[in-house]
């Protein structure tokens, strides 16, 4: 019976075991420091600040904090993923490990995307709870739940997973440390990009000035659409595409 070379649910999970005895205690570690962190400017701010009055503070504030969390311990999570290929003798331990490289790419999604969102969500919505009862007992604040429905919830989510897409893209590429030579990179890109859209836009208009113009409302919508469609629907399956292009490249 031939295997099949690109994925096999044997491997698959055997790497899967792996990926998680290997990096469980430094993820659960990130998670732990960040909820400490947080707790700790928290609650100093409650003890030494002027007192919260804002309305707005105590519905949204779990909402903030919980966006805040997934995006911060996302980024350091993408950016230990394939963490052996840093090292030169782990790395070729890692590469002659049985699995194929789309299944190393997909163990590495698994565990940075998908469990760790459900983990952190599930995390956050129990460290909520316990955070409103200690703080509506001692300060008598009272504030909501995290609303998973909410819309700008829902919307972090979705730009969540490309987030995510480049820091995973960001561990395979850069050797030593990705979680800050991502956003740098990609700050430089945005920026060589802007420039170039707004070098095309003068040779294009010329001195035009687009924000008197009626077409502009529509033109803003209609770009605002397609945006979200690139940033959601195409970016993360493209970038996962090319992270798993030069793990390829890796083990040639």
């Amino acid at each position: 019976m031939r295997t099949n070379k690109y994925f096999n649910i044997h491997r698959f999970t055997n790497l899967l075991k792996r990926e998680l005895h290997t990096n469980l205690k430094r993820n659960l570690l990130i998670i732990g420091a960040m909820f400490s962190i947080f707790t700790i400017i928290a609650f100093l701010v409650f003890e030494f600040g002027q007192g919260m009055q804002n309305e707005a503070t105590f519905q949204k504030f779990h909402n903030w904090a919980f966006i805040a969390m997934l995006y911060i311990g996302g980024a350091f999570i993408a950016s230990f993923s394939f963490i052996e290929l840093r090292n030169k003798i782990k790395a070729h331990f890692y590469l002659m490990t049985p699995g194929s490289s789309l299944e190393k790419l997909l163990v590495n999604l698994t565990i940075s995307l998908v469990g760790y969102f459900l983990f952190i969500t599930l995390a956050y919505f129990i460290y909520s709870v316990v955070f409103n009862w200690i703080t509506a007992a001692i300060y008598g604040y009272h504030f909501n739940l995290v609303n998973f429905r909410e819309k700008d919830i829902l919307d972090a989510i979705r730009f969540f997973v490309a987030f995510q897409s480049v820091f995973l893209l960001g561990a395979v590429s850069f050797r030593k440390y990705p979680v800050i030579l991502t956003p740098i990179f990609v700050f430089v890109l945005n920026f060589i990009v802007l420039g170039f859209t707004k070098l095309v836009s003068v040779i294009i208009f010329g001195n035009i000035n687009l924000n008197n113009q009626i077409i502009l409302p529509e033109l803003n919508s209609m770009l605002d659409f397609y945006a979200r469609i690139i940033i959601f629907y195409i970016l993360p399956p493209v970038l996962w595409f090319i992270t798993y292009l030069k793990l390829n490249e890796k083990e040639l």
